[in-house]
């Protein structure tokens, strides 16, 4: 008799700690509070951090519930947030789910890997170094399925949202990732790679040369007609691409940084730059699919930087000459 009394009451005091453990909150609601759960963690190191935070109010209480309350997963290491009233329960679930905090970031269309890199340096997302030298490194790039020498071009601009563990593999695998998708969205049908990256050379000149979304088929136009009729592209982010590679930046382009000695100087060399100058945002890519048909071959940007075009020489000299 006295073992079975001995037994409920065993029960009974087990019932009440789990219902305890299960309805008890903390005191007040937590307000934009942030953990960062390092990988390798003992469960009763994240305990007392979550107590010093006031997350929980019992690291013990917390080593309790993690042993009784029905749980299959292991507690994620990341960054987590937490707003609102938790109870022990909650924690666990938010800890075991994952609901890790990811960090936005927005690449700009116009973007080259190193302005990318310089960007998640800043915000400490990527080191600098690592993430340009995977940029160009060929096993990593073999690894991407990509048959190129750096990925300049192919990391696609826009808003990411990168998971805490994320490293500069991760983040460059997203970028190349997204632009295929993005790609293959507005161009569904089969491609070589060749007519694919001549596309993204195309698209990265119009996208450093354009402003507005309405001018690049026809800018992308014009430069296709150059290349037909062989003449230079005599394109400027050409030229200043090139000065960029030699560490020099410039807000405009002179006539002394036309004879420039880069394979990338469009002035001195037919045909297309040998890479992208940039990584192109949509609107550029579906104009270097679907350039404008025109007899234009001239062009330079105007007031509210417009572009003037003209089909000759003579006649974009005139029109310089009025501005």
């Amino acid at each position: 008799m006295r073992k079975v009394f001995f037994v409920l009451l065993i029960f009974v005091f087990l019932y009440f700690v789990y219902f305890t453990i299960t309805s008890l909150y903390i005191k007040y609601p937590i307000l934009n509070k942030t953990i960062d759960i390092s990988k390798g963690s003992s469960v009763f190191q994240i305990a007392k951090k979550l107590e010093q935070k006031e997350i929980i109010s019992s690291a013990s209480l917390f080593l309790v519930a993690n042993k009784l309350l029905p749980n299959d997963k292991q507690i994620r290491y990341g960054k987590f947030n937490f707003t609102g009233k938790y109870s022990f329960v909650d924690v666990l679930h938010k800890l075991t789910s994952g609901e890790v905090v990811t960090n936005r970031i927005t690449v700009p269309e116009g973007y080259t890997v190193r302005h990318i890199a310089s960007l998640l340096a800043r915000q400490e997302l990527a080191d600098y170094n690592t993430f340009m030298s995977l940029c160009s490194d060929s096993s990593f790039i073999d690894s991407l399925g990509l048959p190129i020498k750096n990925l300049e071009g192919f990391l696609f601009p826009e808003t990411y949202y990168i998971p805490y563990f994320a490293d500069e593999k991760y983040i460059i695998q997203m970028m190349v990732d997204n632009f295929f998708l993005q790609f293959e969205n507005v161009h569904p049908n089969p491609v070589s790679f060749d007519s694919l990256y001549d596309a993204v050379i195309m698209a990265s000149i119009v996208e450093r040369e354009a402003i507005y979304d309405d001018e690049r088929p026809l800018i992308a136009g014009v430069y296709n007609k150059r290349l037909k009729e062989r003449m230079l592209l005599q394109a400027d982010p050409t030229v200043a691409y090139a000065l960029e590679l030699n560490r020099i930046s410039r807000k405009k382009i002179y006539y002394d940084d036309l004879k420039i000695q880069s394979d990338y100087n469009t002035y001195l060399y037919r045909g297309l730059p040998p890479t992208p100058i940039c990584n192109p945002g949509i609107q550029s890519i579906l104009a270097a699919i679907h350039p404008q048909d025109t007899d234009y071959l001239f062009f330079f940007a105007g007031k509210n930087n417009r572009h003037i075009f003209s089909k000759t020489y003579q006649e974009h000299l005139k029109k310089l000459n009025r501005i």
